[in-house]
């Protein structure tokens, strides 16, 4: 009698320990991860929507910001979990206090896609680079935007040639362009392709670079050789693997997607060349150590970088699998 009692006491609490103990795992398998509007962190948003994280058995949360610093600061506040972004972000992060890794790479600069672009105003008389010598230019200071901007003046042989303004809010620096309060301004993409169709001049872009433009980086755990954060990158980078596969094979699909979360704009979308993700370079490359040399010696030069590069096995993702 005393063992039939104790049946429906222990049935229900291995029925309790079942719905516990699968909440415990899928929580430490859980990413908030910041993006910006830029065109290739559709691929976060729509592994997300289309439940590939989850078949790899992440919760990914996405949440978007509309600048790169707020993105740092949300990122040393503990708040976030990675970022999509760049490696000028990533470097600043970790030199001030918000250690993480590079785990894969969103758009690498390649002849047959854009991802950047100097824009002059629909309302601006400059119609060449020339024209635009001495006149206002808006960026996002020591930002990817900053650092892509004087790489093409420089291939240019037009080094300082503009009158760079520090606007960091993306839309505010679309509308003053747009409205002719500022004469151009160095752009991501789909917001290239929106103001063009709007009657801007894009004057110069980036196709010539040969470099990462966008990364994807996680904050580092406190133990270096964590195996389960190991495994969760290696699990993150086969949901975008495969998410890139889907983007290309339906990007008329993915167009609508873009549009859903606010990354194209309607009126830009008829001009927009849909992003392909190429391999090896994305999503699954890695910035070399000579990418991320690069990134570092113009960040030393313009005294973002204060304390030197960090080891490049630091920031960068090693699978040694």
């Amino acid at each position: 009698m005393h063992s039939l009692k104790k049946t429906p006491f222990l049935t229900v609490l291995f029925l309790l320990l079942s719905f516990v103990l699968p909440c415990a795992s899928s929580a430490a398998d859980t990413l908030k991860i910041g993006v910006l509007p830029a065109a290739d962190s559709l691929i976060l948003h729509a592994a997300r929507e289309d439940g590939v994280f989850a078949a790899h058995g992440l919760e990914v949360e996405v949440v978007p910001f509309q600048s790169a610093l707020e993105i740092g600061a949300a990122m040393r506040a503990g708040s976030l979990d990675g970022h999509f972004g760049d490696i000028i972000n990533v470097l600043m992060q970790n030199e001030n206090g918000a250690p993480q890794v590079i785990v894969a790479t969103t758009s690498h600069s390649t002849p047959s896609a854009r991802f950047f672009g100097l824009a002059a105003s629909p309302r601006s008389s400059a119609k060449t680079l020339a024209e635009l010598k001495g006149k206002t230019c808006s960026i996002g200071r020591a930002t990817i935007v900053d650092f892509v901007l004087d790489s093409l003046l420089e291939n240019e042989g037009a080094a300082d040639s503009l009158d760079k303004r520090d606007i960091r809010q993306i839309p505010v620096r679309l509308q003053m362009l747009l409205s002719g309060q500022i004469e151009s301004a160095l752009l991501p993409e789909p917001l290239l392709s929106l103001v063009e169709g709007q009657g801007a001049h894009v004057l110069l872009d980036d196709r010539g670079l040969d470099l990462p433009l966008a990364v994807i980086a996680l904050k580092k755990p406190d133990t270096p050789s964590d195996a389960a954060f190991t495994d969760r990158i290696r699990r993150f980078r086969a949901a975008l693997a495969e998410e890139a596969a889907r983007i290309n094979k339906e990007p008329e699909r993915y167009k609508d997607m873009m549009q859903k979360f606010r990354l194209l704009a309607p009126q830009a979308a008829p001009h927009y060349a849909m992003l392909r993700f190429e391999e090896p370079l994305t999503p699954l490359g890695l910035p070399s150590e000579e990418d991320i040399r690069h990134y570092a010696s113009w960040m030393e030069k313009n005294r973002i970088l204060k304390k030197g590069v960090p080891a490049y096995a630091d920031i960068v993702f090693q699978d040694e699998k």
